[in-house]
């Protein structure tokens, strides 16, 4: 059945109901309502539930508007949870396999981050089931677009990180319709070359011509950029540039989103109209011209940019707008209902994507700000605009990133004309007429405009935003829409407090005498932050993209404006790989088993400390010769009214009987942070048993290659009697230590029907 007999079948059964009148104004933003708030279901209910909450509101419509309006709800909410679970059912279900055999072809340019090739492909297995993955070459072979292979690969769900803030990369996978991730093995066989046509051969062609015109190399940051603006490959940026975007607030401009297709589809209308003018016979219908060419641009650059999901929604979104313009009986806020309508029907996986929200509330605001301001000029209405976006980027920006960058808006008033009317255009002209001057001139602007950027990142604070709750949430909602109004209501001193105590909310603070302690879902890696009352220690800081995606925006959720002390056990990047990220927040001093690379580090030698009543202590195993850098981890106890922490980095089994015949029993602590993420290499039995310990945690990547932690590891931590905790099955984990003993949990403890971690 096709949209358009949905929509027939809809709204001839509401001309039953005699809803003509409120078929136009409520149906589209009740049934919306029901399509978003589906994906916050913790279970699906019984088809049961569904028929009979369906005749229930079905008898009451007629004679109750509320019974009808839930019913719009009850439909959008079905709607929503039916197309979720056909997404869910061709995604890759079994846990992580070796050697799985796979024909692939393919999809689209392949990408390099310097340690791997990543590409999507479409996979077909020995059962002729297809798939969408996301397949990574750590050989870093090459895969020309549109070859097939016969591959083996070690194929699994995508699964990522789960902590307070940062990138969900379930909800992020959903919603682009990526089945499933891999590494490939390393045998493969052609067979069908990538010769031929088609969007993503065309884009590869495109991405080598933009390479050839920088034939020194001077310019290869310029070149990165304009082929990340023209045809969304945002590898050819290096991630230090990514860095500098994040404390701007421009990585919306570099991103392929709503807003490039949106300025294309403004700049191909603006030149019809120009056309038309001067053409010396105009059409019947100019409007429809006008917005034919918009809509034609928009489509053309979301082919250019590989037409992905999100591009496509951003298509979608602006035919809506297009369509209801044409006709031009609707008001602003029911042409806004209509296109969101149109998106979720299209797609409404939509709804877990942020660039979503980011756009539909980014109009949202402009069309709450401009109401009732008919005679206002066109500069009037930009700065407006750009007013009504700062304060809601406030609260949006707050809640979903956990950071301001507080000169965001001033830059953005600057760098979104000088891309979306200079270097967005160039890159498209570049691309479609590679005319090798006329790509130099695009690629040396772009250059010098990343040189100024990361110069003015360096400069640009950042201030991080506590994690509130959902009533000042929803407060601050309400006060950034006041400030919108024109006059305010007369309340804008309180929204202005409301958005204050939004901005500076801080979270209820640790006891004193007791410790919080947060193993951070880092992945294949470790970040541990300890607070007390008044003080903040991380210990490692896990991969670079762990610390950027995850635990840095969690630590400012958390509320950590200042860490007193950074320990880096030692020079590892599943341990250190974040520590630019990280420095970021002012600490105290940093203290690591390997200081020699980092500036102004200490060694984190045997010493004792205490802050608000607990008890630190850096342990150090006897001296050995010719160890390795996981040896020289640091080792760090922390005590807390009788109940202990201890944290031993990748410390092997060497150094752990070294640590035990220093130290015996004095070793005791209720929690161990098992060392090297639970490797056989550590946690030997003679370790546990100095320990002894209550819970043992394994900070480990979901389904990683290394198979951490090792069976054997489990076995010897259960044959002890010790709970074994994982963050790759239940994301991060929180403890309390204090007189009271210890208190375990999940950090995120309610689950969505759509989630699969936590698996516990």
């Amino acid at each position: 059945m096709t949209v358009f007999r949905i929509c027939f079948i809809i709204r001839l059964f509401l001309k039953y109901l005699g809803w003509g009148d409120v078929f136009r104004r409520w149906f589209l933003p009740c049934w919306v309502v029901g399509a978003a708030a589906s994906f916050a279901l913790p279970v699906v209910p019984h088809w049961l539930f569904w028929l009979a909450a369906f005749a229930v509101f079905a008898v009451f419509a007629r004679r109750f508007a509320f019974a009808g309006l839930m019913l719009c709800v009850l439909a959008g909410a079905a709607y929503g949870v039916f197309r979720t679970e056909a997404a869910l059912s061709s995604q890759w279900r079994a846990e992580a396999v070796s050697g799985v055999p796979l024909t692939v072809e393919v999809a689209d340019m392949p990408r390099s981050d310097g340690r791997r090739v990543q590409f999507a492909a479409k996979a077909v297995d020995s059962g002729g089931r297809t798939f969408d993955l996301l397949l990574s070459d750590y050989k870093r072979r090459e895969w020309a677009v549109g070859s097939r292979w016969r591959i083996t690969a070690r194929v699994h769900p995508v699964v990522g990180e789960l902590n307070l803030r940062g990138l969900n990369r379930e909800a992020w996978a959903l919603s682009n319709g990526i089945g499933g991730a891999g590494t490939v093995g390393a045998d493969r066989v052609l067979l069908h070359g990538g010769s031929g046509w088609g969007i993503a051969v065309w884009r590869s062609r495109i991405s080598r011509n933009w390479q050839q015109a920088d034939a020194d190399g001077g310019l290869s940051d310029g070149i990165g950029l304009m082929r990340a603006l023209s045809v969304g490959e945002q590898s050819a940026l290096r991630p230090e540039l990514w860095q500098a975007f994040r404390p701007l607030g421009l990585t919306h401009l570099v991103s392929i989103s709503g807003l490039h297709v949106t300025m294309v589809a403004v700049m191909f209308a603006w030149l019809a109209k120009r056309l038309l003018a001067c053409s010396p016979r105009l059409p019947a219908r100019p409007r429809v011209w006008v917005l034919a060419a918009g809509c034609a641009g928009a489509l053309f650059y979301a082919l250019l940019a590989g037409f992905s999901v999100p591009t496509q929604r951003s298509v979608l979104m602006l035919a809506a707008f297009a369509w209801a313009w044409r006709r031009g009986r609707l008001s602003a806020w029911a042409t806004w209902w209509q296109a969101l309508a149109a998106v979720l029907l299209f797609d409404p996986l939509a709804v877990l994507g942020v660039g979503t929200w980011l756009s539909f509330g980014l109009v949202a605001a402009l069309i709450w700000a401009c109401s009732g301001r008919l005679h206002e000029g066109k500069r009037q209405t930009a700065v407006r605009g750009q007013w009504a976006a700062s304060v809601l980027s406030l609260v949006l920006l707050g809640y979903l990133f956990a950071s301001l960058p507080l000169i965001s808006p001033l830059v953005n008033a600057v760098a979104i004309p000088w891309f979306s009317w200079v270097l967005t255009p160039l890159a498209l002209l570049g691309s479609v007429v590679p005319f090798a001057p006329l790509q130099q001139l695009g690629a040396f602007l772009a250059e010098y405009t990343l040189r100024f950027l990361v110069w003015l990142a360096d400069v640009s604070p950042e201030f991080a935003v506590a994690a509130a709750p959902l009533p000042l949430l929803v407060l601050a909602v309400c006060a950034a829409l006041l400030l919108l109004l024109p006059r305010g209501l007369g309340l804008r001193p309180w929204a202005v407090l409301l958005l204050a105590g939004f901005v500076f909310y801080r979270s209820p603070g640790v006891p004193e005498n007791e410790v919080a302690v947060t193993v951070w879902d880092a992945g294949q890696g470790l970040s541990v932050s300890v607070q007390t009352a008044n003080h903040h220690l991380l210990f490692d800081t896990g991969t670079a993209s762990a610390a950027q995606t995850g635990i840095v925006p969690s630590l400012n959720a958390a509320g950590v404006r200042r860490l007193d002390k950074l320990v880096l056990s030692h020079h590892d990047s599943d341990h250190d790989g974040g520590f630019r990220a990280v420095r970021n927040i002012p600490a105290g001093g940093i203290y690591a088993g390997q200081p020699e690379f980092y500036e102004g580090a200490r060694h984190c030698a045997e010493q004792r400390w205490q802050w608000d009543g607990v008890d630190f202590e850096f342990l150090r195993p006897s001296e050995r010769k010719n160890i390795d850098d996981n040896g020289k981890s640091c080792v760090l106890r922390v005590v807390a009214g009788g109940a202990a922490l201890l944290v031993t980095g990748d410390l092997d089994t060497k150094g752990e009987e070294s640590l035990v015949g220093k130290y015996g029993g004095n070793l005791y602590s209720q929690v161990l942070v098992l060392g090297h993420h639970g490797s056989n290499t550590s946690s030997s039995g003679v370790f546990l048993n100095a320990v002894s310990p209550e819970y043992a945690v394994a900070s480990s990547g979901y389904a990683n290659a290394y198979k951490h932690p090792t069976e054997a590891v489990q076995n010897r931590v259960r044959a002890h009697g010790i709970k074994l905790l994982r963050t790759d099955l239940s994301g991060a984990l929180q403890f309390g230590l204090g007189r009271g003993g210890v208190k375990a949990q999940r950090l995120r403890g309610y689950k969505f029907y759509w989630q699969k971690k936590p698996f516990e």
